[in-house]
This record gives structure tokens, sequence and C-alpha cells, in this order.
């Protein structure tokens, strides 16, 4: 059996393999024939070896390869999605890759199939107030439905901050049902999401959107120099993913800069860079008012 779990939302996909992996321990009675293997050392002759061995005490063989699409050679992806028809149905294999994969790839194209494949996309809307009930009422809390909202507002969908939010919010009410109060005081706002919101809508063209987008920040009492310096920063760690220089980065930095790596050529980058510097100089010697700089920003890029 083949497996392949990927996508923007690595929160749900890392459970998912949790779960899956608690499972077949279980299930094995150990971990004697569970092999994990990552893609940035994923070396083809070992992969097809252990696909071969039998399971030892066991009916089945798990191999996990996270990340599969980090591998930095192509020749070995190339061979594996050839070898894919020849895993013995006493291994079960699941390819991972958080974030989006480069959907050209043959190895991905061989993956994606109704059956085998399983992509876990962010959630947002009413979708993500859905995800903060359940979790709140799994881990034996409650919530107002207005602070589900402010939650969601606040946190946007970085489910792995909301998570941490989450349960330090039901440790705080003690029993008691989170009330958009608690939230207002104990939640910080994620400015990052927002950002890369607007990020997002640049990339695509959609001044409209980065504009809107910009409004809520300010509105929301974001001081405009933050939010350049956070725009700054966005940008300088879209250059970092794109120059392949990952040292200190998170998996979830990397997942979410890496979509823009790709949109944006050295070119873009270089311009809206000089165009920033421009902005924060007009800014800062009084040439501009904050608000209105950060307008022409985006109205610029």
């Amino acid at each position: 059996m083949i497996l392949f779990f990927y996508g923007k939302n690595d929160y749900l996909l890392v459970r998912k393999l949790r779960e899956l992996k608690e499972k077949y321990l279980k299930a094995a009675g150990g971990n004697l024939n569970l092999i994990e293997l990552t893609g940035d050392s994923f070396n083809f002759e070992e992969f097809v070896a252990q696909t071969q061995t039998m399971p030892l005490l066991a009916t089945t063989r798990l191999i996990i390869v996270e990340n599969i699409f980090t591998c930095p050679n192509r020749d070995a992806l190339d061979k594996t999605r050839d070898f894919l028809p020849k895993i013995p149905a006493s291994t079960v294999v699941v390819f991972t890759q958080r974030g989006e994969p480069d959907k050209r790839l043959g190895l991905f194209k061989a993956l994606n199939k109704p059956k085998t494949a399983q992509n876990f996309k962010e959630i947002t809307g009413d979708q993500l107030k859905n995800f903060i009930r359940d979790e709140v009422r799994n881990r034996g809390g409650k919530i107002e439905p207005l602070a589900a909202t402010t939650l969601s507002e606040a946190v946007g969908s970085d489910l792995w901050q909301l998570s941490n939010e989450i349960d330090k919010l039901i440790a705080y009410a003690g029993g008691h049902a989170v009330t958009s109060a608690d939230v207002e005081l104990l939640v910080t706002k994620n400015i990052t999401s927002n950002i890369f919101v607007m990020v997002d809508a640049l990339a695509r063209g959609d001044k409209k959107t980065a504009l809107i987008e910009l409004e809520n920040l300010l509105l929301s009492g974001e001081p405009p120099l933050k939010i350049l310096a956070m725009v700054n920063y966005q940008y300088r760690l879209i250059a970092q993913v794109k120059d392949g220089t990952r040292s200190g980065l998170s998996y979830f930095q990397i997942n979410k800069a890496a979509p823009f790596a790709r949109k944006f050529s050295w070119h873009d980058l270089s311009a809206i860079y000089k165009i920033m510097v421009q902005i924060d100089e007009a800014i800062k010697t009084g040439k501009i008012e904050p608000e209105e700089g950060l307008k022409e920003l985006v109205l610029s890029i």
C-alpha cells in the first residue's frame, strides 16, 4: 500500500501521520518493522532494500519517507516513481511533503491519486472556527461562539500557534467557557499571518486585497513602522528560502515562504527591497505620513 500526505496545513498532516504511526505500533506490538527516512538524505538503493525486506514477526512493514520532495537528487525521485508498482503488498509506504510540492514532477503525478493522496489544505473562515470548537471540546474545555471567532481572527490559520493558545485559554478559564474577553486578554494577534496574506495578494497582483489587509492591520492598532518591519522581514525570509539558506528556520517558516520563493524572481525581490528602503526613509524623515507610505508601498510592488 502507498499513501501520500502533503499540503500547506502541516499541523493536520503531522497529526495524521502521528496517529497512523501510533495505530501501526499498537497493532504490530512495537517498532521492529517501522522504518523512517527523510527526503533531504533520501537514498534510492536504501529505500528499495527496505521495501523488499520481509516483515519480522508481523504481517506488514511500515516505511515513512518524510518530505520526499526535499530530496536534491531528481534522478532518485524518478527511479522511485518507476519503482512504485514493485513495492510488495506486505510493505506500507507513506510519503509526506509539508507544503506544496512541484506538481510537474513525475513522482508527484504518480503519487497524487484519489486512493493514495491526501492534500492537507489551510483552513479559514467557518472551517477554522469549527476546528477551534472541536479542539476545545476534545481537550475538555468550552468556548463561546464569539470567542471562537475572535480567536480565529487573532491567530489565523497557524494551527501550531492556535493549538498552544487553546491550551492556554482552557487552563485560564478553569472549567468555565472561554470568552472573547479571555481571548483579547491572553492571545497575541498573529500579525505574521496577516502580513503573509498581504504578500500573497501582492504576488498575485491583487493590490485591492493587499490594501484591504493593510487597512485591517492599521485598524487593529498595529503601528505602521511595525507593519513595514514585518513586510521587510517576510521578504527577507522569502529571499533566504529562495537562496537555499534555511539554517535556523522552522518548518512553518519554510513552508510559508517556499511558494513565494518560487513566484518571485531575484529581480523582483531586489526591486521590492529598494522600494521598501525608499519608503522607510521617507517615513522616518517625515516626507510622508506612515499610513500613506505603506499604501504607496503596496501600490508600488
